[in-house]
Formats: structure tokens, sequence, C-alpha cells
């Protein structure tokens, strides 16, 4: 087996330089989950989208999506809209 000895003054600043690397790759790593979480996120359901809206139709969100009003996606037969185009589009309909 082979030793390795440091002086107590390096030994502490060998530690401190890898604290400081892997908090830099910690805090990476949650800004990229973090991104992804809010993307996910900003997608809600039909449901969700209504009450938001406060409508009661299926087919007047219907009618926003198809008139592109609203942003949507598709997958299969899922359909989930941005909740960020929903709240800019009741921005855009406000009355001052």
């Amino acid at each position: 087996m082979e030793l390795i000895v440091f002086e107590k003054d390096s030994y502490y600043k060998l530690m401190e330089e890898t604290m400081v690397l892997m908090y830099k790759v910690i805090q990476e790593k949650h800004k990229e989950i973090s991104s992804v979480d809010e993307d996910e996120k900003d997608f809600i359901s039909t449901t969700e989208a209504m009450k938001l809206l406060r409508i009661k139709s299926r087919n007047r969100l219907y009618d926003l999506r198809d008139q592109k009003a609203i942003v949507f996606y598709q997958h299969g037969r899922r359909i989930l809209y941005s909740k960020k185009s929903i709240i800019a589009y009741l921005k855009g309909q406000e009355i001052t």
C-alpha cells in the first residue's frame, strides 16, 4: 500500500477546490432539471385549460386552438395546451 502525505494547508486547499468544482456541477445539473420541469409544467390538460379560460364548452376551446389563438401539441390522442399562451391570450382580451 502506498501512502501519500499532504501538508495541512495543501490538503485544505485541495478540498476547497474540489468542493467548489462539485458545487458548480451540481448547480448546472439543477438548472438543467429546472428548465425541463418548467417546460413540462407549462403544458396543461384540456380540463385545466378550460378552467383557466373560464369556459365550459370544449368546442370553444377547440375553436381557440383551431384559430391558433393558443398553443397546443398533440401526442396520439392526448392534447396539451400551453399555459403561457393561454395567459397571453387572456391578457390580449383585456379591456382597459
